[in-house]
């Protein structure tokens, strides 16, 4: 029987993946081993098909109250959402040890209460105010003896920084200043500042995520750089349904095919995603270095700050995660994406106003940024991996 069992477990929209994660010593650090598992909600018996959350501004004014009334379809749906985890969680243990110690981490999106113990709003799902609560009920009721308290759920952007941080093969790991973008569905921000991974809402005051900053076109980065805002833009300009997307197996990397093979929309479309990346990195080393007050953001009342006590750093490496990660390292993509991406922001940082000082330290001596100061991650799974770092450090504490 082993000491523990320390598990990662990132929870979408859809469905569920769950890593099983090895601890390694001098120094500490973290990699996924298998079996990974993941499964869809749908796949309980318990999912309702077309599920309605309750409107968000209703669920934004009861959790302002303190007082979340969970609906009768909100418990059902709940429930499928339990039933599957713990049908994951079941898969991953070994079924000849059920005393071990098991450690598990959790990162879920939507607005937790107060304790991190649960979600008490969701755009896109039910309000589950005792999930872990419930969880563990029905794990222990599996006869999981040895499992231990789940301290809290986690946000997907914060776990994606400690996988990357800790993580065996993490691009945070030999530097002291980075900027991490996770695409996937959506987008995940991380950054880490002296050696110390920020959370973004402890410095919201001047530098803001990539869902919340609208660009020139009016579209918020999030919608342009995302998984998901690729294809459906894809299916506008190509006139068909995102759903029929989905059907016929067209994601990103699909259409970044169609791209090389000259496909018009296509074309246009990956361009597009070039930009906008060269424009939230710009965005994100001029912030850092000397604020950036001129963004704008989806919340027409609230302007940044051009002061913080970061002023003068420089980032050392920015690091593209997930999905949008496999395509950035694919060599065939490159004039397409990376190559791009770097000609520009060159240009940009070069003809910029920041102070020189700045500039020559992120160009070379032709105006251009080292081949490695942006770079794909290795960590498929970095959020379920963080979500295993953050239990593992709250449990050794």
């Amino acid at each position: 029987m082993t000491d523990f069992i320390l598990l990662g477990i990132d929870g979408g929209a859809s469905k569920v993946l769950v890593n099983r994660v090895m601890v390694h010593t001098d120094p500490i650090r973290f990699s996924t081993v298998k079996p990974c598992v993941e499964v869809n909600y749908d796949t309980s018996n318990h999912y309702k098909s077309g599920f309605k959350p309750v409107p968000l501004k209703k669920q934004l004014s009861q959790r302002e109250k303190g007082a979340v009334e969970q609906t009768g379809t909100e418990k059902k749906q709940e429930k499928a959402i339990i039933d599957t985890f713990q049908r994951a969680i079941q898969a991953v243990l070994p079924n000849d040890d059920q005393e071990s110690q098991v450690i598990i981490g959790i990162g879920l999106p939507g607005l937790k209460i107060k304790n991190k113990r649960g979600i008490d709003a969701m755009a896109n799902g039910p309000r589950m105010p005792r999930f872990l609560a419930n969880l563990e009920k029905a794990l222990k009721d599996t006869g999981l003896t040895g499992l231990e308290p789940i301290h809290q759920l986690g946000s997907d952007a914060d776990y994606c920084g400690l996988g990357e941080r800790f993580g065996e093969r993490g691009a945070l790991r030999d530097v002291a200043n980075a900027y991490y973008v996770g695409v996937g569905t959506g987008v995940a921000d991380a950054l880490l500042i002296d050696n110390e991974l920020v959370p973004f809402d402890h410095i919201k005051s001047w530098m803001a995520k990539s869902w919340e900053i609208v660009r020139q076109d009016g579209v918020t980065y999030e919608s342009i750089i995302s998984a998901k805002g690729i294809q459906q833009r894809y299916a506008e300009l190509t006139d068909q349904s995102l759903e029929y997307l989905m059907e016929q197996k067209i994601f990103p990397w699909q259409i970044y095919e169609r791209a090389l093979d000259g496909e018009e929309a296509a074309v246009e479309l990956v361009k597009t995603v070039a930009d906008a990346f060269t424009e939230l990195f710009f965005n994100r080393i001029k912030a850092l270095a000397v604020g950036d007050d001129s963004v704008k953001l989806i919340q027409p009342d609230r302007v940044l700050s051009s002061d913080h006590i970061y002023e003068g750093n420089i980032l050392d490496r920015i690091v593209v995660g997930q999905r949008l990660g496999d395509i950035w390292q694919f060599s065939d993509f490159a004039p397409l994406f990376k190559d791009v991406v770097y000609t520009r922001l060159s240009s940009m940082i070069h003809q910029s106003d920041l102070p020189n000082e700045i500039k020559n330290a992120y160009l070379t001596q032709t105006k251009r940024l080292d081949d490695e100061f942006i770079v794909g991650s290795e960590i498929r799974h970095a959020p379920a991996l963080g979500a295993a770092v953050d239990a593992y450090f709250h449990w050794s504490q």
